[in-house]
């Protein structure tokens, strides 16, 4: 019964996302109306857009918004799953600020949740330099999940054939801090991450990284691989990701509506 209803609830989140693409523009793909392509991902299991784990240096559009859901569930024995919200808001094409939230349902019925502001400033755009953006994050709520984080990412393009199969190669590079819930064993994390994004045709990108590994927090070197599709209107996101703390990658999931005023 239990499986059921979370069936239905991410069924009816799909479902809402796509119903909600109607006459819109696109807050991802060149549509939009600044005409920069900007790297802009998707939501990300850390919570602000990126690509799969982490957050990157895209921005989007001043005017534009964007409300994004996704669902993951860890490769493991225990009857998990986690779920993940996003909003955002382009103050200017350079100032985007939003919410994030995380609600994890627990067997046995249990559950943990949190959420708060996020904030993320593009310094560069990429044009002579790589495009290069800070930001922070934070989610108050359960200990597990309370967690305060800052970020500098960068971002580069390389067109390779804009009407062939293989679009474009981008690269992301970034690094954060996270402060943790202090009853965890290593309170204050440092990481670097590395990734990229291969442009196919009809907006699909493949999308890989890896994040550095801490050992009093991390079992296993962090990484994921998947798809996105950075629609007009719509967006979706399917992974593997091995967060650093499960056997296997586990399977991921996110969906996303953007609107430009």
């Amino acid at each position: 019964m239990k499986t059921y209803r979370l069936g239905q609830r991410v069924l009816g989140g799909v479902l809402l996302g796509i119903s909600l693409t109607a006459l819109s523009t696109s807050v991802w793909a060149d549509e939009a109306s600044d005409g920069y392509e900007g790297g802009r991902g998707l939501i990300t299991l850390e919570g602000p857009s990126g690509m799969l784990i982490n957050p990157t240096s895209g921005t989007i559009p001043e005017k534009a918004s964007t409300v994004q859901y996704c669902v993951y569930f860890p490769n493991n024995k225990n009857d998990v799953v986690g779920h993940g919200l996003m909003g955002a808001y382009g103050i200017t094409d350079d100032l985007e600020v939003g919410l994030v939230g995380t609600y994890v349902d627990i067997d046995k019925g249990n559950s943990l949740d949190g959420g708060g502001p996020m904030i993320r400033y593009r310094i560069l755009k990429d044009e002579k330099y790589p495009q290069v953006s800070v930001g922070a994050y934070s989610k108050f709520g359960d200990d597990p999940i309370k967690k305060y984080g800052v970020f500098c990412a960068a971002y580069k393009r390389f067109p390779i054939d804009e009407e062939g199969t293989l679009r474009s190669v981008g690269i992301h590079v970034g690094i954060k801090n996270l402060w943790l819930d202090s009853s965890l064993p290593q309170d204050t994390t440092f990481s670097g991450y590395f990734g990229g994004e291969f442009q196919l045709p009809l907006r699909v990108y493949v999308v890989g990284e890896v994040q550095t590994k801490h050992s009093d927090v991390n079992a296993h070197v962090p990484y994921a691989f998947g798809l996105q599709w950075r629609a007009k209107g719509i967006a979706i996101s399917t992974a593997g990701i091995q967060n650093g703390n499960v056997g296997d990658p586990s399977f991921y999931f996110g969906i996303g509506y953007g609107h430009q005023f």
